[in-house]
């Protein structure tokens, strides 16, 4: 922000505690929210109300519907045999319902009216109440990501919501609806381009073709080395790469690229992964044993009715709870597509409710790739990624689960592809042997000199101690650690093989934790604390020298990258690997 500018802020910040302070210095109080200066407030769209409230007026009237069932049998009788009139029992029924109608209506216009959103160049601001008014700000440098969700109904009608994920607590989101899909990508384009600093490349550049080139075999080059050198080329700017350069007259913004498909996940691969899966497997178990299971109660025991209602019924739901998750992981996997753009990594899914999820690579805290043992045939892997600020919506049909993808199902190929989108730097000199060594190798697989230092190129692989294999009967053949120049791996699991990539600035802290039985064995656990849990964070069971020497190596990677990194060059970073390639990007 340029001199002036903050100036300018200042002024118009003393103006402000002036015009709020009364005699004597006394701040006066004011009956309104302290709204931001110099922005355009827009409104939502009118049906916002009943698109949010359907639902919930839906299930009051059926509620009413079901506990006065009998009066209102007896009521359409009676006006079948002599008539209507407001005077009779379902007449006085009609008007309430039209009163609470209409009230629902006043109510739902107040609170239309009192909602409106703005944007402008320190963030995004969301104000609404009728009686509490509430003003929800998300800054543009905590922002996560950016998504734009269509639930079923406003699928059918053409609109959607904007929901801006920010690092923070609970509840941190910012939620922007509904509107028109025209309008939601608009809108969410500007606020990417905003977040990105507003930075212009030519419009002969195509940053999207530089992101998505990746070897088609080990995919640990071309993406990989795209990105790399745009890393490194953050500091400082190349030769010949000036300011100006990135912000000509004739240049586009961000938002302006076409994107550039990277993968989709095809409806048969993701309708084999869901069949080989263990909770298709019960789902079926469950559905064919309980008949069977029932026919011989009544025919053995003299079952009643009754016993064997409560027994179907309790069975039902289990059923139905299995059928849910199953349904979740199809429903929300449906038409899985990514793609690259200048503002981050573009994803859409869903069958019943679309999301078209924007994640700038830079807000990435930790990736997980997972492989249960019934893909290891075809060799399909899922990724996972640690995003700040990400909940769960069920009124949308949106999970935690299903934000944190960037790969539901795929090949390794595929799944190498989308672990080089957010870490394209794995800092070692031959990143697809250490992928290997993490993703199916197991017992000395990647441990070089057991003399050499923990943490050291040398010594690679860090494995528990034989002390503590009994405490991991069945997962200590693959449990391992190793530290990179710029990130920790960890293996973990036999029958379901999980690797975690943690990039050392984006641990908040890490913990060597040991119990009484670690310390009469002089074992150690090691632990990273995370901004969430998605994927594996710790480590049990190690050489207590060899934790506290991991712990100390981390450390001062930690600060060094932290003190290295900034989050407001990832679209900078995408421009100078477009400039980069060169025309064979193109």
């Amino acid at each position: 922000m340029s001199p002036s500018n903050w100036e300018s802020r200042l002024e118009a910040a003393r103006k402000a505690r002036k015009e709020t302070m009364g005699e004597g210095g006394a701040l006066a109080t004011s009956r309104d929210l302290p709204l931001p200066e110099n922005v355009t407030w827009h409104r939502v769209n009118v049906v916002t109300p009943l698109l949010e409230g359907w639902k919930i007026v839906t299930g009051i009237l059926a509620f009413f519907t079901v506990q006065n069932l009998d009066d209102f049998v007896r009521a359409y009788r009676f006006i079948r045999e002599h008539g209507f009139s407001l005077g009779d029992q379902f007449g006085y029924y009609i008007l309430g319902l039209i009163a609470l109608l209409l009230l629902w209506a006043v109510l739902g216009l107040l609170s239309w009216w009192r909602r409106a959103y703005a944007v402008d160049a320190d963030g995004v601001y969301l104000r609404s109440g009728i009686l509490s008014r509430k003003l929800r700000t998300a800054r543009l440098p905590r922002i996560q990501s950016v998504d734009v969700v269509h639930p079923l109904l406003g699928r059918i009608l053409g609109m959607g919501q904007l929901t801006v994920e920010v690092a923070g607590g609970r509840d941190s989101r910012v939620i922007i609806g509904f509107l028109r899909t025209r309008e939601l990508r608009v809108l969410r384009d500007r606020i990417l381009d905003l977040a990105a600093g507003q930075a212009e490349v030519p419009a002969s550049d195509t940053a999207g073709d530089a992101v998505g080139r990746s070897r088609p075999a080990g995919g640990a080059a071309g993406l990989g080395e795209a990105s790399a050198a745009a890393g490194e080329s953050a500091h400082p700017t190349p030769a010949g790469t000036t300011a100006g350069s990135l912000r000509r007259s004739s240049s586009l913004r961000a938002s302006s690229f076409q994107e550039h498909p990277l993968y989709d996940v095809d409806a048969g691969v993701l309708i084999g992964s869901l069949l080989r899966s263990p909770m298709i497997y019960t789902l079926v178990l469950t559905v064919i044993c309980v008949p069977v299971m029932l026919v011989l109660l009544i025919v053995v025991d003299n079952m009643t009715g009754g016993e064997a209602l409560a027994i179907v019924s309790s069975y039902g739901t289990i059923v139905l709870a299995l059928a849910t998750i199953v349904w979740t992981h199809f429903n929300s996997a449906w038409n899985f597509q990514a793609s690259a753009t200048p503002s981050g990594i573009r994803m859409r899914y869903g069958l019943t409710a679309e999301t078209s999820r924007t994640l700038p690579p830079g807000r990435v805290h930790g990736v997980g790739l997972t492989q249960p043992i019934l893909w290891r045939g075809k060799d399909w892997w899922k990724v996972d990624v640690t995003v700040a600020g990400r909940e769960d919506r069920p009124q949308d049909g949106q999970t935690r689960e299903a934000g944190n993808l960037l790969l539901p199902v795929g090949t390794r190929d595929t799944a190498l592809r989308a672990l080089w989108l957010v870490v394209p730097d794995l800092g070692v000199p031959d990143p697809d042997t250490l992928l290997v060594q993490a993703l199916t190798g197991q017992d000395d697989d990647g441990v070089g000199d057991p003399q050499a230092p923990a943490g050291s190129a040398e010594r690679g692989f860090v494995r528990v101690s034989r002390r503590g294999r009994v405490f991991h009967p069945l997962t200590w053949r693959r449990a391992a650690i190793v530290l990179t120049d710029t990130c920790v791996i960890i293996r973990h699991g036999r029958w379901r093989r999980q690797v975690s990539v943690i990039p050392y600035e984006r641990i908040q802290s890490l913990n060597v934790q040991r119990g009484p039985l670690d310390r009469r064995l002089s074992l150690a656990s090691l632990r990273f604390d995370m901004v969430a849990r998605e994927v594996p964070t710790s480590i049990p069971n190690l050489e207590a020298a060899d934790a506290k020497a991991l712990a100390a190596q981390i450390s001062q990677q930690a600060l060094r990258r932290s003190s290295a990194e900034q989050l407001d060059r990832w679209f900078a970073r995408a421009v100078i690997a477009t400039q980069a390639a060169g025309p064979s990007a193109r």
